[in-house]
């Protein structure tokens, strides 16, 4: 009877005044507790509401490695920004500070650990920093598009507010940063993108921005649009979102390649994801390439361009979407809800895989699973336009 009773147990519903105690009267927010939230609320109710550990060996962390590229890079941007910009700078100058900075970051976070293995991998990122560090220079020379901000914090004590969350039940305040910020000024007009260093897998996909995952990008260009003066200039207008690879990309082949060759394939790969503004003018400020190498658009024969771009009424529209979205999910934590509903598609998502929390989530099959499939960017229009529109 004990083991069948724990066989069919179910997960209950958090009352109110618990809920009050876990997260207060008002819900503070980051954009990993956002994407923690849209994989499976369980999951986010054991990690935020609960503050549940998971065991860690003792080692040194792989995402060390990340924030290695990330301080440095911010860094390297600063520096190169205050002798005059990206446009100023020689390559080999760039390359020179970047590798300053490097050393610091691993004299003052690792000098401590002796270890063959540390070494080596420092020894082997930084070779591959220096390949990023040399495309991050040669994109913002040619580029029009220049960096006006980096790590632009969201939240108290910050340039930028937290961005507010407003659901029926209980208000939010999200926090962050922004890798960087990159302006852009012409006929008065005031354009900036938010650029995300990213040295892992991450890509813009619409099927998880629809779905309320990957969220922060977007998030935070709309909360510079809002309030974003004083570092980008009156009436602030998005030109879009990018990730920049922060890492070298494999490239596999039959037989042996020549520079050149390796060059060419690397570049397709290392195109830059994101969601840009279709503007023409915006696009080549930002790549002053016909057939552009590292934006992720195209231009057809009879000069239409498509891909992942988006008209200003339509970055209107997600706008509302978003907000709608994150106030329908503080709805949620407020209910009390925390039963499993992990986010799947296929076989390229599952909130379960990586999950901390299986051993406490242990049935094979939870009934509140969400199971999705990949969206075209025309599905992903069409379903958020009518989203919005049952909306009012």
């Amino acid at each position: 009877m004990q083991i069948e009773k724990k066989k069919n147990f179910e997960f209950g519903t958090v009352q109110k005044d618990a809920i009050q105690k876990l997260y207060g009267s008002r819900l503070y927010l980051s954009a990993s507790q956002v994407d923690r939230l849209a994989d499976c609320r369980f999951s986010y109710f054991l990690n935020y509401g609960l503050r549940l550990k998971e065991r860690k060996s003792a080692t040194v962390d792989p995402a060390e490695f990340g924030s290695f590229v990330h301080t440095v890079l911010e860094n390297t941007g600063r520096e190169v920004k205050a002798l005059g910009g990206f446009q100023e700078v020689t390559l080999e100058q760039t390359l020179d500070i970047s590798a300053k900075y490097a050393r610091q970051y691993a004299q003052e976070r690792f000098s401590e650990l002796d270890s063959q293995r540390i070494s080596y991998l420092f020894s082997r990122n930084g070779q591959e920093l220096e390949m990023v560090v040399q495309e991050l220079w040669q994109e913002l020379q040619a580029s029009r598009f220049q960096p006006v901000d980096f790590e632009v914090g969201f939240g108290k004590d910050c340039k930028m507010l937290p961005v507010e969350i407003s659901g029926h039940q209980m208000q939010a305040l999200l926090r962050g940063y922004v890798d960087r910020v990159d302006a852009w000024q012409e006929n008065g007009q005031n354009y900036f993108r938010v650029v995300d260093y990213k040295t892992g897998r991450k890509d813009f996909d619409y099927c998880d921005v629809f779905n309320g995952l990957g969220l922060q990008m977007l998030l935070y260009l709309f909360a510079l649009e809002d309030g974003g003066e004083e570092i980008l200039g009156k009436f602030p207008v998005p030109a879009g979102v990018q990730y920049f690879p922060a890492r070298v990309p494999l490239i596999s082949a039959d037989g042996v390649l020549s520079d050149e060759e390796a060059l060419i394939l690397r570049e397709k790969s290392w195109k830059r994801k994101g969601l840009l503004l279709s503007d023409e003018d915006v696009l080549m400020a930002m790549e002053p390439e016909e057939k552009p190498k590292r934006l992720g658009y195209t231009r057809n024969k009879d000069g239409a361009i498509s891909g992942d771009i988006a008209s200003r009424e339509q970055l209107k529209l997600l706008k509302d979407y978003i907000f709608c979205l994150l106030g329908n999910m503080v709805d949620e934590i407020a209910s009390g809800a925390v039963d499993p509903n992990p986010y799947t598609r296929g076989s390229s998502h599952n909130a379960c895989t990586y999950c901390p929390y299986g051993e406490v989530c242990h049935k094979a099959e939870i009934a509140g699973r969400r199971n999705y499939q990949a969206m075209s960017a025309g599905r992903f229009w069409e379903e958020i336009e009518k989203e919005m529109r049952s909306r009012g």
